[in-house]
């Protein structure tokens, strides 16, 4: 354990808040995004796509394959993007001015190329090297990151010459948006079905991020969500957390580059390409943590575990009564001072949600469950529940940092993982 003095504190909080000004102000990577439209009826969910990243602040350009032109139009794709549409496009032609090897140029011009819907034929042709139109010429001159989301027949995605050739291009380092099961354009029912556009999203966002020399590979536990405590069937003791902000932590962390774990109570959707853990109650959590726990390099812990639960469960409902209800309550077990105690290398990050006296009460948390940074929020008058905007408050041995935020969750977590790995780092 290393001791600062006085002087060491204030030269480490002076250059932690020199650094939140310049992190937050390049908290995200605003990426060029080639996105490649193939021959399938999916087709048409790329316009969601491209809107969601351009409202996000990122550059895309089209490139449509012939097949693909009989499902969207060029029109529609150079509208909503705001760029011109490449490939399948007769209003597009070759006497432009400046011209340009234009496979070339695209594959260089692109931060990330995902190829949305990707078929059979798209994946064959790239894994075995054949380039016999423009999007896959790009595909074979492109050095950038390479994602697919596939969508076809059951029977295609299941086909031995198919599983072999996305091998060979997960071998090469591109990212796989893997299809969801249901009933597909055919009518059959089975896997094939295009993913979610929100996660093909955050897989964009996932391949193209500039990964983090802090957090690369580091193998990151995240607690999100509220835990219940059921008092009989139908009641529970709970709280008004959602698990957004833990959510978005977690896809922060696997943005830079962490192999992240995620430890979830409540309703949300597990994001796209993390390992989740689904949990109800604080015995739950707990017991999920300390299994994951010695393999982890750290834990950010923002998870709202409720403090009490009730002494007795009920296996049947409790019947509304005159009297008032006695109640006996216990307390819950302490996750972070748990693992604390048992930790070796491991770093501890916490979040504290006070309605009053934030640093206060945040700084004695820090002290009494051995962390070595916690975020607080104020959540008076419920403020920074759900999709509200949300500021945090960094604190560490040393004192109180400049405040992060106010800002969505998904832009105040980049900005607190940045915050955090500049921590690490001096």
């Amino acid at each position: 354990m290393v001791t600062l003095d006085k002087f060491e504190c204030l030269f480490l909080v002076h250059l932690t808040s020199l650094a939140i000004t310049s992190l937050c102000n390049t908290w995200m990577f605003i990426m060029k995004v080639l996105l490649g439209i193939t021959g399938g009826i999916a087709a048409y969910k790329s316009a969601d796509l491209i809107r969601l990243l351009v409202r996000s602040g990122h550059q895309v350009r089209c490139c449509l394959t012939d097949a693909g032109s009989r499902f969207i139009t060029p029109l529609t794709l150079a509208t909503l993007s705001g760029e011109p549409c490449f490939g399948a496009n007769p209003e597009y032609h070759e006497w432009r001015p400046n011209p340009r090897v234009e496979h070339v140029d695209l594959a260089r011009w692109a931060d990330v190329v995902a190829v949305v819907p990707a078929t059979a034929n798209i994946i064959g042709k790239v894994a075995n090297g054949i380039a016999d139109d423009l999007l896959s010429t790009i595909l074979l001159a492109a050095t950038c990151r390479i994602l697919w989301a596939p969508a076809m027949n059951r029977a295609m995605w299941s086909h031995p010459a198919f599983t072999k050739n996305l091998e060979t291009l997960s071998g090469y380092g591109h990212s796989i948006v893997e299809p969801k099961s249901g009933i597909l354009a055919c009518g059959e029912d089975g896997t094939g079905k295009l993913a979610d556009i929100d996660d093909i999203f955050d897989g964009i966002i996932a391949t193209g991020t500039e990964r983090s020399k802090i957090f690369q590979g580091k193998r990151v536990l995240v607690t999100a969500g509220p835990t219940h405590e059921d008092l009989d069937p139908v009641r529970t003791l709970t709280n008004r957390s959602t698990g957004h902000m833990g959510i978005e932590m977690a896809k922060a962390f696997r943005n830079v580059g962490a192999n992240v774990h995620l430890v979830l109570g409540g309703e949300l959707k597990s994001p796209w390409g993390i390992p989740t853990k689904r949990v109800r109650s604080a015995e739950d959590m707990l017991a999920a943590c300390l299994e994951l726990w010695p393999d982890m390099d750290g834990i950010c812990a923002t998870a709202a575990v409720a403090d009490q639960r009730p002494e007795k469960y009920s296996t049947e409902k409790i019947k509304k009564m005159e009297e008032a209800l006695n109640l006996p309550l216990l307390r819950t077990p302490d996750i972070l001072s748990t693992l604390h105690q048992t930790k070796t290398h491991q770093w501890l990050l916490g979040f504290a949600a006070e309605s009053e006296n934030f640093v206060e009460n945040a700084s004695a948390k820090l002290v009494a469950k051995g962390l070595d940074a916690i975020l607080v929020n104020d959540i008076s008058s419920g403020k920074g529940f759900g999709d509200s905007p949300n500021t945090l408050i960094p604190i560490t041995k040393c004192g109180s940092g400049n405040s992060i935020g106010p800002d969505s969750k998904e832009l105040l977590a980049s900005k607190a993982v940045n915050w955090f790995a500049n921590f690490l780092d001096k």
